[in-house]
């Protein structure tokens, strides 16, 4: 046996504390998103020009058959 009889039976009597989850609903996680966003300023510089740059590459491979992210037919 692993562990001793004492220690198992200390932890199936003893009870388990339930984590309180950060938000206790969904809209309240989503205000506090967007009061993040507003409070930081929103989207910075650098992110906005790597998500540029982004999109200028996924629109250099497209061709009219071929849209991005869609699944080539066999």
């Amino acid at each position: 046996m692993a562990y001793k009889l004492t220690d198992l039976l200390r932890r199936w009597t003893t009870p388990v504390a339930q984590k309180r989850p950060a938000f206790l609903s969904d809209d309240e996680a989503y205000e506090f998103c967007r009061q993040a966003y507003e409070m930081s300023g929103g989207v910075s510089a650098d992110l906005r020009q790597a998500y540029q740059f982004y999109k200028k590459q996924l629109n250099n491979g497209r061709s009219e058959e071929r849209e991005a992210f869609r699944a080539l037919d066999k």
